[in-house]
């Protein structure tokens, strides 16, 4: 079982987590943190996730022209792309760390996106 670390805008993903485990949605080892808006999630709070023994990080913001906060999704996309060269770097797979994005309410992107990144974490 992996362990997948996400990080989700507070407008984004609906349905409770735990309602989304006990259905078979997500995985098991799938943590969530609900932020105010991804545009404070800093490139550090990202490794920070591995180093917790994260094998897998993604972030989930509203659409990039539906910002609830205007540009937080657009400031979380560019930390990701950093945090993705420090990786890089280190020499970790990039595609450990990945964004996404979602419209306002909407679960299935958040599902997916812990689907595709328990499935980077396997390989």
């Amino acid at each position: 079982m992996s362990n997948i670390k996400g990080f989700c805008c507070n407008y984004t993903l609906s349905v409770d987590l735990d309602a989304l485990k006990k259905e078979g949605l997500v995985p098991e080892g799938l943590e969530i943190e609900r932020l105010p808006c991804t545009g404070r999630l800093e490139v550090p709070e990202l490794l920070d996730a591995f180093t917790e023994g994260a094998d897998a990080v993604f972030v989930v913001g509203c659409q990039v022209d539906k910002c609830h906060n205007l540009s937080g999704s657009y400031r979380a996309s560019k930390r990701v792309k950093y945090a993705k060269k420090i990786l890089e770097e280190l020499d970790m797979d990039p595609g450990r760390v990945e964004m996404f994005f979602a419209d306002r309410g909407e679960t299935e992107p958040v599902v997916e996106a812990a689907r595709v990144m328990s499935e980077r974490a396997s390989n």
